[in-house]
């Protein structure tokens, strides 16, 4: 939650690109948010951030360890690579399911400004959302977008989890001490590797949330409400926008989750070796 205050207003001119279906500068993004909303309207959607974290990102890391300490080798040695994929598949399973809701929310509360006037929702915060979601769409609202949501964060805990694990064991082994340093480099990698993995299934991700905003604005039905499949939406972004689309808002998203990765790590290494070591 403290790595999504400081890198929020990155995350939301990463979504603006990715829900965007015309070429469009992250500047002229900011400038354009900035003209209609002040500088506070790059905070649109705070909460929904916030709220995500604290289900999309506690439940990865919860599980992941989870899964790891109960597949512990009693010699010591490293975990076997399925035994890794174990890890990340039902880590990202997890994430996904409970904060599905917390990311449509996410999304449409950061895409409202890119929207015309009466085609947004404007939610007032997070909770409000939710209760809007549940009273004009039902239920199965908060199940919209939830393959590519479960696909990303499978995608996402692989990356960032077994890439941080590999490069910090490394270091190690290489004889630097297990310090912040340590745990600075391989989150920073880690940020790398994992914006790459996961830039395709997260553009699918938010044009996905995005589009059906835009229909149940449209009066469409609750029960005829339905995510495209996923290879129409993929076909669609290849046909029109070219292999490069499913890359849009790459930097933005590296500079977003680069220091939100080494601030969650670092802060995640201070508590394993402090407060989680105690009921271990």
């Amino acid at each position: 939650m403290t790595a999504a205050c400081f890198t929020h207003p990155i995350d939301l001119i990463k979504v603006q690109l990715q829900t965007s279906t015309s070429p469009t500068k992250a500047l002229y993004a900011t400038r354009r948010i900035v003209q209609e909303a002040g500088i506070l309207g790059l905070y649109n959607g705070l909460s929904a951030a916030l709220l995500r974290q604290g289900t999309y990102t506690m439940s990865r890391f919860a599980v992941y360890d989870l899964v790891k300490d109960q597949l512990k080798h009693s010699d010591g040695s490293h975990l076997m690579i399925h035994e890794v994929a174990l890890a990340t598949l039902l880590s990202g399973l997890a994430g996904g399911i409970v904060g599905n809701p917390a990311e449509i929310l996410n999304v449409r509360m950061q895409n409202d400004q890119a929207l015309p006037l009466h085609l947004r929702r404007n939610y007032k915060n997070a909770l409000h959302g939710l209760f809007l979601m549940l009273r004009d769409e039902g239920p199965r609202s908060l199940a919209i977008g939830l393959t590519p949501s479960l696909i990303r964060a499978t995608l996402a805990t692989a990356s960032q989890f077994v890439s941080y694990d590999f490069l910090k064991d490394q270091l190690l082994a290489a004889g630097y001490p297990d310090s912040i340093s340590v745990h600075f480099s391989a989150s920073f990698i880690a940020g790398l590797v994992a914006t790459t993995v996961c830039s395709p299934a997260d553009v699918l991700k938010s044009r996905t949330m995005a589009a059906l905003q835009m229909q149940s604005r449209g009066k469409i039905g609750v029960g005829r409400m339905r995510a495209p499949p996923i290879w129409r939406t993929c076909s669609s972004i290849y046909k029109n926008e070219g292999f490069r689309a499913f890359f849009k808002g790459w930097l933005p998203s590296y500079i977003r989750l680069c220091p939100q990765l080494v601030i969650t790590f670092v802060i995640y290494e201070k508590l394993r070796k402090t407060y989680f070591s105690r009921y271990s």
